[in-house]
């Protein structure tokens, strides 16, 4: 069994700048305050960082917006939880790794974290492994809800329907992790054999459709038989595929000398355009010195200008008609091989011709669809095999989830007489303690854990603690979860008179169990280690920037951006 041992819990509200820092004892921490000191605030946050919510929560302490860092280690195995609201939580594991969660990935990593394997159905009739707040409830003992009922600490149980007796069963080892994880496993082979009942199902249907139509064509004429028209298939589309490709070649190599040479008449078109302006533009200009139109440099305007000019005109007029010659001595290539191409579609035609050729009254593209629909034939009994011999192993890996399901059962009977036992012995034994009167007490209290604690007056929170006591023992035990820190707020209620309340806190004192670790709030005693004095006000102003400066770090890297935190 693994143990959670707390031991550091601060406290941040951002908007009162205010905080609060508090290390824990790992075998006994106990916290005093009188009434309205955040007494009980400070101690149902231990479990809220970890998402579990008490079932009241003081609406000023809401209200300031408590951003809270609990510090625990599991068998010696350091962890850090930030809780920033309901919904966003920052963890920082054993590896010093932060990861951002939300509720339900924060509720994941707990129960794997503190080995909760419980399933329970919720009221979509599901099953699924409840949040941490059903693996915390056995511990938690509250003020508000605890002392007045069993099981009812934390907000939000009824979001699972019948959810007491199998989580009763397995806090106290009656149903262990065992059992349920073996019981997950069965429940995963059953869907798989479900899921490959019905694939199987859907192929068979599919392979009786094939058959039926298989069956329809009675073809005595096999493959072979069209051997030579096969054969002569093959020739001509290996033909038609070089023939195609020298073609497409030639077309390729083709068109890029036409791109080229358009290209190159377009440049020496507007050189001549260009040419004949800049003569036209000196001849006109009687001025003795000119800028050129184009560039905006100086030339003499005299004729040897002007003729060398023109010639240049004149010797680009040449090279256009050179490349437009060439030009279309391509384009003419290319119509050649396009219509070379286009007689190439003849080779098609032949082999479709080949294909419709009949041989005892079957045409050859029958016999291939037929053939065809032999291998999917093929294809399909392949795979019903396949899924046969899944269903198989499936089928007996039912049969032995099932045999160790029937085997932890047994053992479990034997196991649950000596829990049972060990329950009404020490209830009885606790209720003394007490000084509650066990011969007046519920029978069915003794017969079920599950059962509603019921008494009158001063009474009931001892008998409840009773009760709590006898669980813890239990738990200590034969539990396969963690077992985590007892929290207990407040024993002191219904106004205990001087015995009893010395009854309760010796019998605390007495019967804390072996290697567990108490968080004990009361509202007044010297011996204890926290004193919250400030009235109306847990957090402090003067704790706010040692408190900021450690927690400031874990919200810019899992919550905000660092720009967020700057005030």
């Amino acid at each position: 069994m693994k143990r959670l041992v707390l031991e550091e819990l601060m406290i941040l509200s951002l908007r009162e700048k205010r905080a609060k820092k508090i290390k824990f004892d790992p075998q006994k921490t106990i916290i005093k305050g009188t009434n309205q000191v955040g007494k009980s605030s400070l101690i149902k946050s231990i479990y809220y960082t970890l998402g579990a919510t008490p079932g009241l929560m003081h609406p000023n302490w809401v209200k300031s917006e408590p951003i809270s860092l609990l510090k625990f280690n599991v068998d010696g195995e350091k962890v850090s939880v930030l809780r920033f609201d309901k919904k966003r939580f920052v963890v920082i594991d054993k590896n010093k790794e932060v990861f951002s969660f939300n509720f339900k990935e924060m509720s994941s990593y707990l129960n794997d974290l503190l080995d909760f394997k419980l399933i329970i159905n919720n009221r979509q009739g599901n099953p699924e492994i409840p949040p941490p707040a059903y693996l915390f409830l056995p511990f938690y003992i509250d003020q508000d809800k605890s002392w007045s009922k069993n099981w009812d600490s934390f907000a939000n149980l009824s979001q699972f329907s019948n959810w007491k007796k199998p989580l009763i069963n397995y806090h106290s080892g009656i149903k262990g992790n065992s059992y349920y994880v073996t019981k997950s496993d069965l429940d995963k082979t059953r869907q798989e054999l479900d899921d490959t009942s019905n694939e199987i199902n859907t192929l068979n249907k599919i392979l009786k459709s094939i058959n039926k139509k298989l069956s329809e064509v009675n073809l005595n004429i096999t493959i072979e038989d069209f051997n030579e028209e096969i054969q002569e298939l093959l020739a001509d589309c290996e033909t038609l595929k070089n023939d195609q490709n020298k073609i497409k070649q030639q077309l390729t190599e083709l068109y890029n000398q036409k791109i080229s040479l358009g290209s190159k008449l377009n440049i020496v078109e507007k050189s001549i355009k260009e040419a004949e302006r800049d003569y036209n533009y000196a001849l006109n200009n009687l001025e003795d010195e000119v800028d050129c139109p184009t560039c905006g440099a100086h030339y003499e305007n005299n004729f040897a200008e002007r003729f060398s000019i023109a010639e240049d005109q004149e010797n680009l007029e040449e090279l256009y008609d050179e490349l437009r010659t060439e030009y279309l001595k391509i384009k003419h290539k290319i119509d050649l091989y396009n219509q070379e191409f286009t007689v190439k579609k003849s080779d098609y035609e032949k082999i479709q011709e080949v294909l419709s050729k009949k041989q005892s009254n079957v045409k050859l593209v029958d016999l291939i669809e037929n053939e065809g629909k032999k291998r999917v034939k093929e294809i399909f009994k392949e795979e019903q095999t396949l899924i046969y011999s899944q269903i198989g192993k499936a089928e007996k890996e039912r049969k032995r989830l099932e045999d160790k399901l029937k085997d932890i059962d047994k053992k479990g009977k034997e196991r649950k007489d000596n829990i049972m036992t060990m329950y009404r012995s020490n209830l009885k034994r606790n209720l003394n303690q007490l000084n509650i009167n066990t011969e007046k007490f519920s029978e069915q209290a003794f017969q079920r854990m599950d059962s509603t604690i019921k008494e009158t007056g001063s009474a009931l929170p001892r008998a409840l603690l009773a009760y709590y006591f006898t669980f813890f023992k239990i738990m200590n035990k034969y539990s396969t979860s963690t077992f985590c820190p007892i929290i207990i707020d407040s024993p002191n209620q219904q106004e205990q008179d001087k015995e009893n309340l010395e009854a309760i806190l010796n019998f605390i004192e007495k019967n804390k169990p072996e290697n567990s670790q108490l968080v004990l709030g009361l509202v007044d005693d010297d011996e204890y280690t926290f004193d919250l004095n400030e009235k109306d006000s847990l957090l402090k102003k003067n704790d706010y920037d040692k408190v900021y400066k450690e927690i400031r770090p874990l919200l810019e890297k899992g919550i905000f951006d660092d720009d967020f935190l700057l005030f």
